[in-house]
């Protein structure tokens, strides 16, 4: 179950788009990937800092200009660094970020799926000298325990 809701979800986020995003739908998008360095985790859209101003301004005069996303990409983090991504990089360190999560997941789920199957193993039938040790102690139960 987990493994088919992990397929649907990556195919959503996959083949979700609508398709390129041109003009301001594009500003705008490319406004919210990108962090303000001088805030602690909001986008540069969400920032009334005057950097994050700076770069709303740059994004836009650069979408105007033709760039491409990776180009602007690549200008910001040459200007900024890396921590300029809001969603940090699948390589190096930050593939521990990326890959952790699953192998929890999938960690996780063997684990209660062992245990469930063991507490399923130690539930079995009743055998005939399962059955007479019971009789015994009922009988010497009933019978004052002598």
């Amino acid at each position: 179950m987990l493994g088919l809701m992990t397929v649907f979800l990556l195919g959503v986020a996959t083949f979700g788009s609508s398709g390129p995003r041109e003009g301001d739908e594009r500003i705008q998008y490319l406004n919210t990937i990108y962090a303000c360095p001088q805030c602690d985790g909001q986008s540069v859209a969400e920032s009334n800092a005057a950097v994050a101003s700076q770069i709303r301004d740059f994004i836009r005069l650069k979408v105007n200009s033709g760039a491409t996303d990776q180009q602007i990409r690549d200008e910001l983090i040459r200007a900024y660094d890396s921590s300029v991504l809001l969603t940090p990089p699948a390589e190096g360190v930050s593939l521990l970020i990326w890959i952790l999560p699953v192998v929890v997941a999938v960690g996780g789920s063997a684990f209660v799926v062992s245990i469930l199957r063991r507490r399923q193993d130690g539930l079995r039938e009743a055998t005939d000298t399962d059955e007479e040790l019971v009789a015994k102690a009922q009988a010497s139960v009933s019978s004052g325990g002598q």
